[in-house]
């Protein structure tokens, strides 16, 4: 026989069960709009009771059937493949959305280079060229010439100037992002240690190797904080979780452990105490120590990432392309675009010092006194010509130049070695033509061999190309989170619709509940009342 206030315990049970999935139910509707917030539902299974005893036969068993339902704890309704998808993808919509913008920066320093900077800087020495061979005699053509190559070093000295603004900025950008990062990782690992609290409390068992409480019942409002994190942290650089036994995390980036339980490990860029100089901020002094952004953990590995903003800022910062020296690689970061400039300096004054006159066409000097362009240091002694090294900084108009303008216009006498102002201005329209024609060395490693024309509209393809290829590969990845995140809202989100449904099961459960409890007390008080009392 069954025990007598069975059927009401049960319904208790019921009843205070199904005010709980209401309770969930409203709890998911006010998170709807919470940022990182996991649907969470009541688990129920079936009550029952066994007894297993000697003395019991099968059929005496069955007075302990029906025993109702039970809730089994709130759960959270989560895909971990989902997850893991979603955080592969993640750190290239950071990688690319950082270059692309970036190098769109680059691109504006440059002034559209083969529009507004320097082609139209040549094309302005060529006008004058052409003006001043058609009067060789005329200084005042002559200063002409000299004045736009004095703008055209005035334009590089620029470039150089924003250029190394930009670096900086994205140095400062890269430092917060490194602050950023452990700022994460510290929140992580504090969520780590009061979820472990948690699930001790909660848990029937010490975790161990051989059991575990990650996929159990927990702390869901702290596991949505440290899933919004590791989400977070995903941006930085490519992640590895893995869920540890007692329900803390264990995170690899770039296949370095940095979060392991309560362990964890911070990241700094790497400097040199040996560098010398003046510099603005410490920051500047730690990257011109090996003139590239090295990045370490604590541990002592080095922060080598696949993608993330970390990879996207260490890549602008270091990649010198074909230039690359030391920590630097080969990306075609600022510094390479430096490079290409650079190059373009050196190249084109050595070019205009040979068609003057100043050394042969091995590049032997054989003139001092016909040089158009050199440094600011060879200008004020301090090294001799074999020493020069132009670039975008340094170079300048060459004293010779600034007091003879006409001294363009001068070709060599054969006869008497002397150079002599031709009259005749083919000299002058020579040079035209081989600014236009003449192939050149640009760099020497290989980069680029061309005319000057030829060159700068390679530099521009370049930064263009890599412009197009980032915002394609952001627009397919950034298509691909956005797929995955869906998937995922569409298992952890709130629906709004799906919980009013909820809602009114959850409510006719708890009416019928409630009628069943109403039916057993007047089935018990029929029985304790009535019975025994016939004709009464």
């Amino acid at each position: 026989m069954r025990p007598s206030f069975l059927g009401l315990e049960m319904s208790k049970r019921t009843i205070q069960l199904s005010q709980k999935a209401l309770d969930v139910t409203g709890s998911n509707l006010s998170n709807a709009q919470t940022e990182g917030y996991t649907r969470q539902v009541v688990d129920v299974g079936s009550h029952y009771l066994n007894k297993y005893n000697y003395w019991m036969s099968k059929t005496s068993r069955m007075t302990l059937a029906g025993q109702g339902a039970k809730g089994l704890g709130v759960d959270q309704v989560r895909d971990p493949y989902i997850d893991k998808r979603y955080r592969e993808s993640t750190p290239y919509v950071a990688e690319y959305s950082t270059k692309a913008d970036v190098l769109k920066e680059v691109e504006t320093v440059l002034d559209n280079i083969t529009t507004e900077g320097l082609t139209k800087s040549l094309d302005d020495i060529k006008a004058s060229l052409s003006t001043y061979a058609e009067r060789p005699d005329s200084e005042e053509l002559a200063s002409i010439v000299r004045n736009q190559c004095y703008n055209l070093t005035n334009l590089l000295h620029s470039f150089r100037a924003d250029l190394e603004d930009l670096k900086e900025t994205n140095l400062e950008s890269l430092d917060a992002s490194i602050e950023d990062t452990n700022n994460i990782i510290d929140r992580i690992v504090n969520y780590n240690k009061s979820i472990v609290k948690e699930y001790l409390t909660m848990a029937d068992g010490v975790p161990s190797d051989t059991f575990s409480v990650t996929g159990g019942y927990g702390p869901n409002e702290m596991l949505d904080e440290r899933n919004l994190l590791l989400d977070e942290l995903s941006y930085k650089g490519d992640i590895t979780v893995y869920n540890n036994n007692d329900g803390s995390v264990r995170v690899l980036m770039g296949g370095v452990e940095i979060i392991n339980g309560e362990k964890y490990e911070h990241l700094y860029m790497k400097s040199s105490t040996k560098i010398e100089g003046e510099f603005s901020s410490e920051l500047l002094r730690n990257y011109a120590a090996y003139d590239a952004a090295v990045l370490r953990w604590t541990s002592g590995d080095d922060c080598v990432t696949a993608s993330g903003e970390l990879k996207a800022y260490t890549d602008l910062l270091n990649g010198n392309g074909v230039y690359a020296t030391g920590y630097q690689n080969d990306s075609y970061g600022i510094p390479y675009y430096e490079s290409t400039i650079d190059a373009f300096a050196n190249t084109f004054a050595n070019f205009m010092n040979e068609q003057n006159g100043a050394f042969d066409e091995n590049g032997k000097l054989i003139n001092p006194d016909r040089l158009l362009f050199c440094t600011r240091e060879y200008n004020e002694g301090e090294i001799g010509y074999n020493e020069l090294d132009m670039t975008m900084e340094n170079i300048r108009i060459a004293e010779s130049w600034m007091k003879d303008a006409t001294m363009i216009g001068e070709v060599e006498n054969k006869t008497t070695g002397l150079w002599e102002l031709s009259l005749d201005g083919n000299h002058v329209n020579q040079m035209i033509v081989n600014i236009n024609n003449m192939p050149l060395d640009f760099g020497g490693k290989g980069d680029y061999e061309g005319t000057v024309y030829d060159y700068l509209l390679f530099i521009n393809n370049r930064i263009g190309q890599s412009i197009d290829y980032y915002e394609s590969r952001y627009d397919a990845a950034y298509a691909t989170a956005n797929s995955l995140l869906d998937a995922r809202d569409s298992v952890s989100g709130v629906s709004e619709t799906e919980e009013g449904i909820n809602m009114l099961t959850y409510q006719n459960w708890y009416n019928a509940s409630a009628r069943l409890m109403t039916a057993l007390d007047d089935a018990l008080d029929r029985l304790i009342n009535n019975t025994g009392r016939v004709g009464l």
